[in-house]
């Protein structure tokens, strides 16, 4: 079986297939890729060690796609491994829930990449994204989860994908039908609410040239988007630096809309992890 990362975009032609292919069956093809392209696997397992933060993943190799790239192409996947576990948009023509991966295919490829299960208990938008904000009276009262819509994993140090989570919280942290339905940035594909990645506009082949966004959990502190500080890039800003961080951090507008036209993608932002 040829396994050069370079003769082929394999994990497009991967995500590509799910489309492809019935609900029966759909796991045990997606573990026996992963067993049948050891390359593509190590190297996101690669990407996962600690001191990959530090190394920039962007620059295209002679041929073929960056490292970055083929993340994001995987990402992509898990996009579509997580529709089920969302409800369903507000619109009667869209397909139903068995039109999508059954939702236990999801961890299983996760856990077959060899990635960690994220078990913290207290709120973080590291390592949660907001599903649904279910308002309290005091609205100073801090996010708490109180239900677990999907899992989510990390490869070593980096995010794979964060769990999908529905939370309490007060106004003056999360509004409802803004942190829960507002744009949701670096991300390809959501149900219930837009999104909005930089493949966004391109052709059918030139959006898989999009890089994946790297956050990492290393020496007790979280990176995001380590690659804008790698391969910095300077543009005017069009917010204040608190809504920037605000975005950078929760991939999403929380208290006040800010719209689905913010350009994020070249910010970062690094801050101490919490203890659990």
């Amino acid at each position: 079986m040829n396994d050069d990362l370079y003769s082929d975009h394999h994990w497009r032609s991967l995500c590509e297939r799910l489309f492809d292919r019935e609900s029966d069956g759909l796991g045990d093809m997606l573990l026996r890729w992963l067993e049948e392209h050891p390359a593509h696997v190590a190297e996101v397992r690669e990407a996962g060690r600690p001191e990959s933060h530090l190394i920039p993943l962007g620059s295209p190799p002679n041929r073929g796609f960056s490292p970055l790239v083929r993340l994001y192409a995987m990402n992509r996947i898990l996009d579509v491994l997580i529709l089920n576990y969302q409800d369903p948009p507000d619109d009667p023509t869209a397909s139903p829930n068995e039109a999508y991966p059954p939702v236990g295919v999801y961890p299983a490829f996760c856990e077959a990449l060899g990635a960690d299960r994220i078990g913290r208990r207290g709120f973080h938008p590291f390592f949660h994204e907001v599903v649904e904000v279910r308002p309290v009276d005091d609205p100073d009262e801090p996010p708490s989860i109180v239900e677990e819509r999907w899992p989510g994993y990390m490869m070593g140090s980096m995010l794979l994908m964060r769990a999908g989570v529905v939370v309490t919280a007060g106004a003056r942290h999360l509004v409802a039908g803004v942190a829960d339905r507002s744009t949701l940035y670096w991300t390809f594909w959501r149900r219930s609410r837009s999104t909005r990645d930089l493949s966004d506009g391109w052709g059918s082949n030139s959006q898989w040239r999009t890089d994946f966004r790297r956050d990492y959990l290393v020496d007790g502190r979280l990176h995001y988007n380590v690659d804008a500080i790698l391969d910095p890039w300077v543009d005017e800003k069009s917010l204040d630096p608190a809504s920037v961080i605000e975005i950078v951090r929760y991939r999403c507008s929380t208290i006040v809309d800010h719209g689905d036209d913010v350009f994020p993608y070249n910010d970062h932002h690094v801050e101490p992890a919490p203890a659990d």
